[in-house]
């Protein structure tokens, strides 16, 4: 606590300096901005809010009212005003840096929209819905013509739902809130947190609505999914025919999120043999991935595909083809972790039980190595 205190007074303490007829430079804007997040983590918001004012101060400046960058801070001055309970203040200013922004920048980009759905929220923490409403109808408008379906997008339309239900229109919340409920499910899922926590914003809209029927179904649909996520129920990717290396590159982050969850679940999960098909279907047409299997890894029998997902892994997120030795280490270190999980399953498998007591030893990198310069050869 006294260090942070500490670096707050140091950082605070140039700014009775900057603020006389010091030229001003982009250099201290940026050391501003930086200092302004170190505040916010640290919830030292009112210096938090002198430090950004400065630092629009400087932009406006150097770059003038009309730039981009100055009313992108401007628009993100609303974020210390409401930390600070100033809610109206945070609404007004955010108000005016989006239109600003809309007028002088760009009516169609992500920012636009980002600014527009930020001050309907400020808007709606002091009741006033309405105005909440139209600037969350800007916001979905403007990210719909973007054409991209995806997590932010979604937001808009749970925001822009929540602003109806308060203006009180809980047929408009219901539609919107359908349609970001179906992002979600093409996105992260029906199992998700996000999904689930959503169904009971569309069971209040309906029981505003006066439809008690489907406000139950509503949650015994989200009762539904909780007691099978905690059953160990994901939603993962769809099966696709993978005839080209270039359809297998395009589904590298749903390849990715197979991986992931077959070498975090025990292999009687349920989704484990939907997991491991779309492992072996995909592996076996990337391009993106070179899987090498030398003589011990032929040995592995039930862990074969806990390999491949493994080296894949690591391939995919290292953003390289093949494995260097380091990479190769931390793979077979993760392979381990997994059979140790499920050995009670599946029975001991000599190769890797043999690698357990090297790792106890603290002797696996060296026969790694090994096995590394021998899978070289190999290819």
């Amino acid at each position: 606590m006294g260090r942070t205190f500490l670096i707050v007074i140091l950082c605070i303490a140039p700014l009775s300096i900057w603020s006389q007829e010091k030229p001003a430079t982009q250099e201290e804007a940026d050391k501003l901005d930086s200092l302004v997040s170190i505040l916010m983590r640290n919830q030292h918001y009112e210096d938090a809010l002198q430090t950004k004012m400065r630092e629009i101060d400087i932009l406006k400046q150097l770059r003038g009212e009309k730039d981009s960058l100055y009313l992108r801070q401007k628009a993100l001055s609303g974020k210390i005003y409401y930390r600070l309970g100033k809610r109206e203040e945070a609404a007004k200013i955010t108000t005016e840096a989006a239109e600003e922004y809309g007028k002088y920048v760009s009516s169609k980009d992500k920012y636009y929209a980002f600014f527009l759905d930020n001050a309907s929220l400020y808007w709606a923490s002091i009741k006033e819905f309405d105005k909440g409403k139209e600037l969350s109808l800007r916001a979905f408008k403007a990210y719909e013509q973007l054409r991209l379906r995806d997590f932010d997008f979604a937001a808009i339309l749970m925001h822009l739902a929540e602003n109806c239900d308060g203006a009180g229109q809980p047929q408009e919340a219901i539609k919107y809130d359908l349609l970001a409920l179906d992002i979600f499910k093409n996105t992260v899922g029906e199992h998700s947190d996000s999904y689930i926590e959503e169904l009971s914003y569309l069971q209040k809209y309906y029981e505003h609505a006066g439809d008690s029927e489907k406000a139950k179904k509503t949650k015994e649909h989200a009762e539904l999914l909780t007691a099978e996520k905690e059953q160990g129920y994901v939603d993962l990717p769809e099966p696709v025919q993978f005839e080209t290396a270039e359809i297998c590159h395009e589904h590298n982050d749903d390849a990715l999120i197979c991986i992931t969850y077959y070498l975090t679940h025990l292999l009687v999960a349920p989704n484990m043999d939907q997991a491991a098909q779309y492992i072996i279907n995909w592996s076996a047409a990337t391009a993106d991935v070179n899987v090498v299997v030398g003589k011990k890894q032929a040995m592995m029998e039930r862990y074969m595909i806990a390999y491949i997902a493994a080296t894949a892994y690591f391939c995919l997120t290292e953003n390289t083809k093949v494995l260097d030795e380091p990479l190769f280490v931390k793979a077979i270190t993760a392979l381990l972790d997994f059979y140790k999980s499920n050995r009670v399953l599946t029975g001991k498998v000599d190769v890797l039980e043999d690698y357990l007591k090297l790792q106890d030893k603290g002797k696996l990198e060296n026969q790694l190595h090994k096995d590394f310069l021998a899978n070289q050869q190999k290819q």
